[in-house]
């Protein structure tokens, strides 16, 4: 294909072929490289005489997985948080994602939708250090090879072994250009050596209630805030009788609780799963199959018809595969096979997001659900009828499969070089959806009203209706949408020790090829990576590591970066002063310090100037039409990716062999952040590419407890806390000069809240009898004022309000504190476990995600209990809101600290109490059963009285009650 550059012709199929040729010379290097470097050996289980006191005795934790590596816990120099499957498997949830709220120090995970099979959250690792939020887009390892987001989100937990989040440099900096922004390490359960194979059955079955929902007015109050409304307007009321809407069942004046007519109190989900595992010597296999069934909570959704019904529904089906072969005394391969596929329903004709903006916006008096004569109810201004577009408007279908193949290999070279093995894999990565959608439609009818509220009759006596919509129905089988990620790797192992030298390491050649529908060009990257670990006496640990990685995204002669990390390790305990100490059993102190990168999809080929579509002509006598064209942006041609220096220091403790305690304390700088340039005047009539420009720091900590203590041998009991802390600074950014310091975001937070300082609400002392503010109050630019409206201070002293009285408030909306509470015990047969998220230094605003829940009657919104105490003039000392009004007022409509809301909450995120049955009489061929009640989110904080995540704006979040057995052969 052809594109245009500074108004040349460029084969792309060209620069493509020049990545192949610098392929094939990094495997070059790579092979003259293997010959005397030291690698790391990737081994799966720890060597005894590895293991030191005082560690917990999980083997995940004594063998650290690092994605593309593995290494010894006491000689890891990196930063890393490691959480178990079982874990995991406490929260009742069909995404995966969500398990891991609050439970990694360092990951951040802001909530998606409640919206079953559409709740994707975001995560972010220690907080945000890039405007650019696909800058932050952690990375996802599945197995050793990268995928999409959306293959970790379907996975079970029960599939899982563990998941490791890599917080620094040393780390990190082994990943090239998927390392800037964090990576989510994932290992699924693989076959172990067993007498016999172990089966395991797991089942349960939830029930779902939302959180908290908007709560509004019903029709009685809602008609006398509009007439009061009108007034305050100067306009003649609109309904002369509000007595009437006190009514339920009245179509003429109806008062319609939407939420209770759309809306069960109660929805459902089940999952099941049996899984296969064992092996010996020779080959291990874990096999798993799994079933998730999740049904919304729209009401009578398949009252029409059981089979069309239109409820949201997401099924799921896993199936897993993993197997390992010794195939000879040097030669062991390993193949996954993961296939996953997803069911999604929603109505037709609408989203989620836009049938509940609709169920908080068209008030109890709109219209009727149905009319006298059975028909439906509608209303011109809304023309949405909830319940009507639930049940027969059709069912919007979305299929999904998941497939991840990966095949690995590792053979020994110890004939060799002792200690040397050569080791590859390659991963092919693909997901496919489809859509069905079947979409019908009926007319609706409205009321026609006179001018007095009052219903329209014909000659007849019959009512006069308005129709809306005609029947028709219609059907679109299409989507097809793909998504391709390949990935191979090769490379080198090597382990060995000379006396109380070891040395380990790793070097690895990969690439990757990257595509989806929506893309042009695949995402191609490629590099060599590695690192060395020396440590003497188990005592002094050294850990050097890097990526020289390239992208296609780049030009060429600049698609190349390396990126070292250096990390230092002292296990202080093996001192002597320490050796056997019986409080402390184990110490270890850590620094890391290096470089890390990150590329954005949303800014490639920034270097070349492009041809844009652009207006059309019109030429020639017959006025004919054509496409136009002009020059996009002038190029950047030191386009380039945003890079990231990371110093970290950490300390980890165990005493008592009962209490284990890590700190970590780290400074992040971001630079090259990409940011559209300013100061270019637009009669130049050009842009320019983004620029690498930005810079920002972070900083913070991150704290990580657990006790666990064993009473006899019958009682056991555990508690854990977890504290991170960080703050950024935008150090650098490109803005249009100011008058005033305050209006820069430079040395502001990312994302911090801005906005004006309310000074209460302007009162009738402040206007003459014409209306007009008196001498010496603040004016507004933001159109006329009247008594009751939001009143700003000057923060500037040039008497009136704009802009420039906007100053930087409070925290952003991601969260600087994240705490974490886990406690439990065992005793007998019983098991109980509970556990705390909390979040603070956290601001949300109103006006961003509650504008209809805050902000009444205007454009025709309904009204809220937030606005059931507006400023009147009886009220003008102890209103909560400001005036009502039916017309918009930009005035009310501007961010400031009085739509700001401290965003601090606290949820338990699962309870669960268990009991498992003693192995006796007919239990004995059982190796245990085991039954629970769990419960997640069942109890939370609230903001404004909403769920305060999401505010209770779109698809509810839900608290879950689930019951389940697991059963094991």
């Amino acid at each position: 294909m052809v594109k245009t550059r500074d108004g040349n012709k460029v084969d792309y199929i060209k620069l493509e072929n020049n990545m192949k040729y610098k392929n094939i010379k990094l495997f070059v290097w790579l092979a003259l490289f293997s010959g005397f470097s030291a690698t790391q050996a990737q081994t799966k289980i720890a060597n005894p005489s590895d293991s030191l006191p005082g560690l917990t005795k999980n083997p995940i934790t004594n063998l650290v997985d690092h994605g593309v590596r593995t290494e010894q816990s006491w000689r890891n120099t990196g930063a890393v948080f490691t959480i178990t499957g079982e874990e995991l498997a406490r929260t009742n949830s069909g995404n995966l994602l969500n398990t891991l709220q609050g439970r990694i120090p360092g990951l951040t995970v802001t909530t998606g939708s409640g919206e079953p099979g559409y709740d994707n959250p975001t995560l972010y690792l220690r907080g945000q250090s890039s405007w650019n939020i696909a800058g932050n887009a952690i990375a996802i390892y599945l197995d050793g090879f990268q995928v999409d987001m959306n293959a970790l989100a379907a996975l079970s937990p029960v599939e899982i072994e563990s998941i490791t989040l890599l917080k620094d440099a040393a780390a990190l900096s082994i990943y090239g250009f998927e390392g800037g922004a964090g990576v989510l390490s994932v290992r699924t359960k693989e076959g172990t050596v067993t007498g016999k194979t172990k089966i395991e059955v797991n089942a349960r079955y939830g029930n779902l209630t939302p959180i908290a929902m908007p709560k509004v007015l019903d029709a009685y109050g809602y008609v006398n805030a509009y007439n009061k409304a009108l007034q305050n307007d100067g306009l003649p009321v609109k309904y002369y009788n509000p007595e009437l809407y006190k009514a339920n069942d009245d179509p003429f004046h109806p008062n319609v609780n939407w939420y209770d007519k759309v809306l069960n109190n109660n929805s459902a989900n089940q999952d099941y799963n049996i899984s296969f595992r064992g092996g010996n010597s020779k080959a291990k296999f874990f096999v798993l199959g799994g079933y998730t069934d999740f049904k919304g909570a729209y009401k009578d959704a398949d009252l029409i018809d059981q089979d069309f019904g239109t409820n949201a529904k997401y099924k799921r089906i896993n199936l897993r595969t993993n197997v390992n072969l010794q195939l000879n005394k040097n030669l062991s391969v390993k193949a996954t096979v993961s296939a996953i596929t997803e069911d999604r329903s929603t109505p037709s004709g609408f989203t989620a997001a836009s049938l509940f903006s609709n169920l908080l916006r068209i008030p109890a008096a709109a219209f009727a659900v149905k009319n006298l004569d059975g028909t439906w109810g509608n209303n011109s201004v809304y023309n949405f009828n909830p319940v009507q577009l639930l049940r027969q408007n059709g069912v919007y279908n979305s299929h999904t499969r998941n497939l991840q193949t990966n095949l690995s290999f590792d053979e020994k070279l110890d004939a060799f070089v002792k200690g040397l093995s050569f080791n590859g894999g390659i991963s092919f990565s693909n997901v496919y959806t489809g859509v069905y959608e079947k979409r019908f439609a009926v007319p609706a009818f409205e009321i026609t009203k006179d001018a007095y509220d009052n219903p329209v009759m014909d000659a007849s006596g019959n009512t006069v209706y308005k129709v809306s919509g005609a029947v028709s129905q219609s059907i679109n089988d299409g989507g097809n949408a793909h998504w391709n990620r390949n990935s191979f790797q090769v490379g080198f192992n090597y382990d060995r020790t000379f006396g109380k030298n070891t040395f380990t390491g790793v070097v690895q050649g990969n690439r990757s090829n990257y595509s989806h529908d929506g893309q042009t060009y695949a995402v191609v990257e490629q590099g060599v990576r590695g690192a060395v670990t020396y440590d003497y006496s188990k005592t002094y640990v050294a850990d050097l590591s890097f990526s020289y990685a390239g992208s296609g995204d780049f030009q060429s002669g600049h698609r190349y970066g390396l990126f070292p990390a250096v990390g230092l390790g002292w296990i202080a305990s093996n001192e002597a002063f320490l050796k056997d100490n019986k409080v402390i059993n184990f110490l270890k102190l850590r620094a890391s310090y290096g470089t890390t990168a990150s590329t954005n999809e949303d800014f490639r080929f920034l270097y070349e100037r492009w041809g844009i579509s652009s207006g059309n002509v019109i030429l020639g006598t017959t006025d004919v039409t054509y496409g136009g064209r002009s020059e996009g942006a002038y190029p950047n041609s030191n386009f380039t990716w945003e890079a990231k220096q990371t110093a970290n220091i950490g300390v980890e403790l165990n005493l008592f062999e009962k209490l284990n305690a890590t700190i970590d304390v780290f400074t992040e700088k971001r630079t090259g952040i990409l940011e559209v340039p300013v100061g270019i005047p637009s009669y130049t009539g050009f842009d320019l590419q983004s620029t690498n420009t930005g810079e920002a720091v972070n900083k913070g900590f991150e704290i990580a407890l657990q006790y666990r203590e064993k009473i006899k041998t019958n009682f056991e009991y555990y508690g854990g806390a977890s504290l991170s802390y960080v703050r950024n600074k935008i150090t650098q950014r490109a803005e249009d000069a100011q008058p005033y310091n305050y209006l820069y975001q430079q040395g502001y937070k990312i994302g911090q809240m801005r906005g004006l300082e309310t000074a209460g609400f302007y009162q009738v002392a402040d206007f003459d009898a014409s209306g007009n503010l008196v001498s010496g109050v603040v004016k507004s630019s933001y159109g006329q004022v009247r008594p009751g409206d939001l009143k700003y201070i000057d923060q500037n002293g040039d008497g009136i309000i704009n802009n420039y009285d906007k100053v930087p408030m409070k925290f952003a909306k991601l969260p600087e504190i994240t705490v974490g509470f886990n406690l439990g015990f065992k005793y007998g047969g019983f098991d109980f476990d509970a556990f705390l998220q909390g979040v603070m230094n956290r601001t949300v605003s109103l006006l961003d995600d509650a504008f209809d829940y805050t902000h009444p009657l205007a454009n025709n919104n309904n009204i809220t209990v937030f606005s059931t105490n507006p400023w009147t003039s009886e009220t003008a000392t102890t209103a909560t809101s400001p005036r009502l009004s039916t017309l918009v007022n930009n005035n009310n409509n501007q961010q400031a600290d009085f739509w700001l809301r401290n965003g601090n909450f606290f949820k338990i995120r699962s309870v669960e109490i268990g009991y498992t049955l003693p192995s006796k009489g007919s239990l004995k061929k059982i190796d245990a059963l085991r039954i629970f009640v769990s419960g997640n989110n069942l109890v939370s904080t609230k903001i404004e009285g909403l769920e305060p995540e999401r505010l209770s704006m779109g698809y509810p979040l839900m608290k879950t009650v689930t019951v389940g057995v697991k059963a094991k052969f």
